[in-house]
């Protein structure tokens, strides 16, 4: 489902907090159901947010759409407003631990890059993006908590870089890569907003290409982009 150009910016950031983030280290089926779980909450909070707007919701309120207890809810989110987003220290140690399972031999723009692909893959096949969109829309007081939300992404992605290279998640190697495969994520999203065919993950593959050429033009010859037919060449 195509999101309306006047919502670019909030498409972009819906898209890139950690809400439906693969975990290939969580296998098991008991993981797989509190992964469920996550999810179901993430949507009925949504879903109830639009019914009633964010103020009206509550967290029994949630908890009853799932079938669950606040117990059960505390255990996957912080707050309602973390439900929102599908954000919280879980869902950010799964996308860390997503950067790390990568294969040894990828760079950690690779990595990073394959990882931020399965996100757009889960959350552009699922219409609850979509949903957290007419209801940012509706209530942008809850921006604030997108914005947050993304910074926790760009974090999450940090440890896993440093996991991956033996830095610190404050060392400014790390911090750069995290911060570029964001804005490469941005730029994406924005241009598969804007044009139709593809994918958002194939327009990731496009932007990121100009980051292994180091941003040369990409008409350079040699360069990885004019090897893929320019800017939009497909992944």
């Amino acid at each position: 489902m195509r999101t309306p150009k006047r919502f670019p910016s909030a498409s972009q950031e819906v898209l890139l907090t950690t809400s439906g983030t693969p975990a290939p280290a969580r296998t098991g089926l008991r993981e797989r159901k509190k992964a469920a779980t996550r999810e179901a909450l993430r949507a009925a909070a949504v879903r109830l947010g639009r019914e009633h707007g964010p103020d009206g919701v509550t967290v029994e309120a949630v908890c009853a759409e799932v079938d669950v207890s606040p117990r059960t809810f505390f255990n996957h989110f912080a707050s309602k407003d973390d439900a929102f987003f599908g954000t919280g220290p879980e869902a950010a140690g799964d996308l860390t631990a997503a950067v790390v399972a990568r294969p040894a031999a990828e760079e950690p723009l690779d990595a990073v890059a394959a990882v931020l692909g399965d996100v757009l893959d889960t959350a552009t096949g699922s219409g609850i993006w979509h949903e957290q969109l007419l209801l940012l829309r509706e209530h942008p007081e809850l921006l604030g908590r997108m914005h947050a939300a993304t910074r926790e992404t760009e974090a999450a992605l940090a440890e896993g870089v440093a996991g991956r290279t033996g830095r610190t998640a404050a060392d400014p190697y790390v911090l750069t890569v995290a911060a570029a495969a964001m804005t490469a994520v941005r730029v994406a999203v924005g241009l598969w907003l804007d044009a139709p065919g593809g994918t958002a993950r194939d327009r990731l593959g496009d932007v990121i290409a100009h980051l292994r050429d180091g941003l040369t033009p990409p008409d350079h010859p040699g360069t990885a982009t004019a090897r893929r037919g320019g800017a939009y060449g497909g992944a």
